[in-house]
């Protein structure tokens, strides 16, 4: 009986621009009932990176990769048995990573890992016994830590952890007597970090800290008393941070600081008087010296804003839902000058988005979906493209790439994908520099939530053409797992020949040095894919094993 199975690999081939080859590998980290291993919470380590991963057998845990199948496995089982230790807030710290865990006795509490199982260990428990630390940031500064987190005694104040049980210490007590100051939304500036506090006097409003317990004051009483400005939505671009701010007077509004209280600004009252300009979720980036974010001046509702930081030059870019609508502009990235967007326009649907930072030049990019909304999401730039997900048609998220054309923007995937909506559940993606290649999770086939790696070949291959596919016979076709490759350009000299797994693992590979070689592999029943690289071609076939 035969089992179908199909190739990770993805060439949706023959590009009219000189697109990469992308090839993808796919990891079967859970082989239990329940199939979904939901990889998410990427960070490098040394030559490799952990993860956070479920299993049927040991729940969500710890683990790490080298970049290889082989090279990827559990780290440590932190909660031992089918419970979950649910590793969080994976933060680089010199050679190791903290991040929050729970290993079923000790509640939520800082961990450590060097990138073996006995180097993974908790650094703390703050909150004693079975209580957990409550945790919703880290900065890094000076190879330190600094985090809010809440004890028995305390509250929620500022803690400092180098990496090691003794290093792991309060740094601060803002509001005395265990009242807890709440401290949190942790991010570096300038040298320094930002955080919002409350002291018990002046209510919740900005800190910034050198690294000292002298150097660590509230940067400014914005709004006047203990009610407190509520800061949030901190984001350092450059040298300024930028964050949003209420006060009795202008409502919440985008302000900047440079951590002095006479460099603590209002950007614009947006929305003249008590109003809100700025409210909830607002995210800041930059592109081209600018700064774009989403604000409303209570006419024409949240659209795309644009500034240099004066607030001369802070205006609305555009108003992409006209009237009063909202367009709702997020999952920015910046790329080949230009930033992209998501966005809702006047057809009611949400595109994808792109501008230069003039209105005529905010449009549009393209409509990846004839029937609705494509709702693009995690925009990332990997090497000279960009990806996101986006939905093709109906709810079918899909793997795009870009090369910012609206010709050269299309799906890509492997070709075992045979499930709808595949990336759905992806959550990130992460660039690993050691092999130089994107990670992300999806479901191509009904093995589940997977890992996956997506790899440029651009340098390798950038074209299909030099070999003609109607030159490239494997036969019999079904066979036993021996088979005869055969090619009929006289061109050819030498290749190198892979196969393939459901899951993109390579089972087999040799080098052909004739254009007529019998190839001899031994796997179970089902049907793989061949792939024959020579020179700057690449090609594939599929072959099925009885």
């Amino acid at each position: 009986m035969k089992r179908f199975l199909t190739l990770a690999l993805c060439l949706s081939a023959v590009c009219t621009q000189a697109q990469p080859i992308p090839v993808f590998t796919g990891f079967n980290l859970n082989l239990g009932a329940t199939i979904n291993s939901t990889p998410k919470n990427f960070a490098k380590l040394g030559s490799k990176f952990v993860f956070s991963a479920f299993t049927d057998a040991n729940g969500t845990e710890l683990w790490i990769s080298d970049g290889t199948v082989a090279g990827t496995k559990m780290l440590k089982d932190i909660k031992p048995g089918i419970g979950s230790s649910f590793p969080i807030r994976l933060t680089p710290l010199g050679n190791n990573v903290v991040f929050v865990a729970d290993d079923g006795t000790n509640g939520s509490e800082c961990w450590v890992t060097d990138g073996t199982e006995a180097g993974t260990q908790m650094l703390k428990d703050i909150n004693t016994g079975a209580g957990s630390i409550i945790l919703n940031s880290m900065a890094v500064l000076n190879g330190k830590i600094y985090m809010g987190a809440g004890d028995n005694s305390f509250g929620i104040e500022v803690w400092e952890t180098d990496g090691t049980p003794a290093g792991t210490k309060l740094f601060l007590e803002i509001s005395p007597g265990g009242m807890s100051s709440g401290a949190k939304n942790f991010v570096v500036c300038n040298s320094k970090f930002f955080f919002t506090a409350n002291n018990g006097t002046n209510g919740d409003e900005l800190w910034v800290s050198d690294g000292t317990v002298a150097g660590t004051t509230m940067v400014k009483d914005i709004q006047t008393g203990g009610q407190g400005s509520v800061p949030a939505n901190l984001t350092a671009i450059g040298n300024t941070l930028y964050f949003t701010a209420s006060t009795n007077t202008e409502g919440f509004e985008v302000w900047t600081s440079d951590g002095t209280a006479t460099g603590t600004k209002l950007l614009k009252d947006i929305t003249p008087g008590a109003a809100s300009g700025a409210s909830g979720l607002v995210t800041f980036v930059e592109n081209n010296g600018k700064v774009y974010f989403k604000a409303t001046d209570g006419t024409n509702g949240a659209e795309l804003w644009i500034t240099d930081g004066t607030s001369a030059g802070t205006q609305m870019l555009k108003d992409i839902y006209s009237g009063n609508n909202t367009s709702f502009p997020d999952h920015f990235c910046s790329y080949n000058n230009k930033l992209y967007f998501q966005a809702r326009d006047n057809s009611g649907t949400t595109e994808l988005w792109v501008t230069d930072g003039t209105a005529a030049g905010t449009q549009v990019f393209k409509k990846l979906n004839s029937g609705g909304s494509s709702i693009a999401r995690y925009l990332t730039v990997y090497k000279k493209h960009l990806y996101f997900t986006a939905i093709q048609t109906g709810a079918d998220y899909q793997l795009w790439i870009s090369d910012g054309t609206a010709a050269g923007t299309k799906v890509i995937a492997p070709a075992v994908a045979s499930v709808t909506a595949p990336t759905g559940q992806t959550s990130e993606f992460f660039m690993f520099d050691q092999d130089s290649s994107l990670y992300f999770a999806a479901n191509y086939t009904s093995g589940g939530i997977e890992l996956w790696k997506l790899k440029d070949t651009t340098g390798q291959s950038v074209g299909i053409a030099t070999i003609a596919e109607a030159s490239f016979a494997l036969y019999p076709n079904p066979n036993n797992g021996t088979f005869t490759l055969q090619l009929d350009d006289a061109n050819f000299t030498k290749g190198t020949l892979q196969v393939y797994d459901a899951v993109g693992r390579k089972v087999y590979e040799q080098q052909v040095n004739s254009r007529k070689e019998t190839i001899r592999m031994q796997q179970p029943a089902g049907i793989y894919t061949v792939k024959l690289q020579t020179g700057d071609a690449v090609l594939t076939k599929q072959i099925a094993i009885e």
